[in-house]
């Protein structure tokens, strides 16, 4: 039999059962449409997350202290005169403290685990936030001991249900347990870095609350008023020479304590890159847990074809009599199981690119569907039917056709 006889004769057979064709193809469209759609939100996600990252990394360093340094004594903290001595170079565009810190934070006696960051007038331009409800800080509260924070938009939402309720409210903030807090008003929330990854994996509850403090207030009440810090961020004036700005500022700062090879610079765009590696991993794992459902669809497929198998002996009884090889059997059962898969991928990936930008509107992330995906989806679609068909055809073939003709 030519090419074109078998596959003339598969399509028949397929389409004389309609319900069960359709049935069959739904585990194949499940499957491959998970994948397409799981891979086009993980892809949209992660650029979604880097491209923030980067807005806020991009052209910025930290210069840090070597700390396994022997020669490191306590004068070679950074100081408030070194910032401004940084600053008057004018070789840089902003130059901060770099302060994050853990707290515990009370509202309504209730502890949550928070992380807060120190803010300076130039921290807010290096490393800028977009205020969703209230006001960011006003320059006098950077220097005067205004006890002000902003939360970030999820922590608004978990501690006060909405954002607006938030504005306002004082909250209890303390990095001892066994001493009292200070007191602090909300003037302001700003969005969530961890917006979209709470939209791509949920679990928001897990997040810590975060909020941004000034440096004065942060100073006077946790840090004894000493204005000495072990970091720096800086943003450099030109972004394709930050090479030279990392140079220039460690020179600078080493000649005004008198030390060498003190302190560590590094690129914050270098922790975006291994930031990226996670979240490609995370990608490509919710990717293969989808992919599951295709095996599942896979499995599905060869029962089907068994039962076709048995349902049909007496067919293949009289084909084989009347000269069909053993060959031609095995192919036409094989091509069933072919067009079975390729036509539930073919509509799969219809449905998997339709629930992507369903799922995507309401994440608020645009999915990003790659040629690679679709390849790569057609192409399991083709092997799921090859493996899966390879056992009813075999069998199919191997039928005696004496004992296939005595079947009632």
């Amino acid at each position: 039999m030519s090419f074109f006889d078998i596959l003339k004769g598969s399509l028949a057979t397929l389409k004389a059962n309609k319900l069960r064709t359709l049935l069959t193809m739904l585990g194949i469209i499940i499957g491959i449409s998970s994948v397409i759609a799981m891979w086009a939100i993980g892809n949209g996600g992660r650029d979604s997350i880097l491209g923030d990252l980067k807005k806020v990394g991009y052209g910025k360093f930290t210069i840090t202290i070597d700390y396994k340094n022997e020669n490191f004594k306590y004068k070679d903290y950074f100081t408030m005169e070194n910032i401004d001595m940084l600053k008057n170079s004018h070789k840089f565009k902003a130059v901060s403290i770099n302060v994050e810190d853990a707290f515990r934070m009370l509202k309504d006696n209730e502890p949550y685990y928070s992380y807060g960051t120190v803010t300076t007038e130039d921290y807010e331009k290096i490393s800028p936030v977009t205020m969703t409800s209230g006001r960011n800080f006003l320059p006098f509260e950077y220097t005067s001991n205004e006890r002000v924070i902003i939360l970030d938009s999820m922590s608004a939402r978990k501690l006060f249900a909405d954002e607006k309720l938030s504005l306002g409210q004082t909250v209890e903030i303390t990095k001892d347990r066994k001493k009292a807090g200070h007191s602090y008003k909300i003037v302001g929330v700003y969005k969530s870095p961890y917006e979209t990854l709470d939209s791509l994996f949920g679990d928001g509850d897990n997040y810590p609350i975060l909020f941004r403090m000034p440096y004065k207030a942060y100073s006077i009440a946790f840090n004894d008023d000493s204005d000495v810090f072990s970091s720096l961020i800086i943003e450099a004036k030109n972004a394709d020479t930050i090479t030279d700005s990392m140079r220039e500022a460690k020179n600078i700062l080493e000649f005004n304590k008198n030390v060498k090879d003190l302190y560590l610079t590094q690129t914050v765009s270098s922790d975006i890159e291994s930031f990226d590696k996670i979240l490609s991993t995370l990608s490509l794992f919710v990717t293969m847990a989808a992919s599951i459902s295709l095996l599942v669809g896979g499995i599905g497929v060869m029962n089907i074809m068994l039962v076709t198998v048995v349902e049909r002996t007496k067919e293949i009884g009289i084909r084989k009599a009347l000269g069909a090889k053993n060959r031609d059997i095995l192919k036409q059962f094989l091509f069933e199981s072919i067009i079975l898969t390729v036509f539930g991928g073919l509509v799969g990936m219809g449905v998997g690119v339709l629930f992507g930008f369903l799922a995507g509107a309401v994440m608020g992330i645009k999915p990003i569907f790659s040629l690679t995906s679709i390849i790569v989806s057609l192409s399991i679609s083709v092997i799921v039917g090859v493996i899966f068909g390879v056992s009813p055809a075999r069998r199919a073939a191997k039928l005696n056709p004496i004992d296939a003709l005595r079947t009632e």
